[in-house]
């Protein structure tokens, strides 16, 4: 029988042996990866990029047509008007990287103002990516929401939080 002592030193060396582990090399993960991931119904195909430093890209595109390229390597916030007017913010709540996978907390907001009517759209992304020997797995969790109002007050509301996951594979 193991003695409070025997436990507290084999949670050390746990610890020990998870702490060692370094998180994915960014040259694992640099490059684009591409991939259908499915859940609840739905099929999407999803591409993403990483940077040489082994972090997400986002690459958008503003009214004037300049494709820009951000870096997801911190938490902020990036705010454009898209094509079509409006406004729509990016904010990055969390990044973690661990051993073999890189995870992600981003909110996207879309507001816009026209004939009196104002329209709100609202998401939250968790992606949780982790390399596997068949490539990159992604856990993806979204949750929704959009809001048109006038003065009487908005109508709309939350969806129905949605799951899909897939693994991606490397292409270039």
């Amino acid at each position: 029988m193991r003695t409070v002592s025997g436990w507290s030193a084999a949670a050390a060396a746990l610890a020990f042996v998870v702490l060692s582990v370094s998180p994915a090399r960014a040259e694992e993960l640099t490059g684009t990866w591409q991939g259908t991931l499915t859940g609840e119904g739905q099929t999407i195909e999803f591409t993403v990029a990483f940077s040489e430093d082994g972090y997400a890209l986002y690459e958008y595109k503003n009214n004037k047509g300049v494709v820009r390229t951000v870096e997801l390597s911190a938490p902020g916030q990036v705010q454009f008007v898209p094509p079509g007017g409006g406004v729509r913010t990016v904010t990055v709540e969390s990044v973690a990287k661990r051993p073999g996978g890189l995870s992600y907390v981003l909110h996207f907001r879309f507001e816009r103002a026209s004939g009196g009517y104002l329209d709100q759209r609202f998401s939250s992304h968790q992606y949780d990516y982790a390399l596997t020997r068949g490539g990159l797995r992604l856990r993806l969790v979204s949750r929704a929401a959009s809001y048109i109002g006038d003065r009487g007050g908005p109508i709309g509301g939350a969806q129905k939080p949605e799951v899909v996951e897939g693994v991606l594979s490397k292409v270039e």
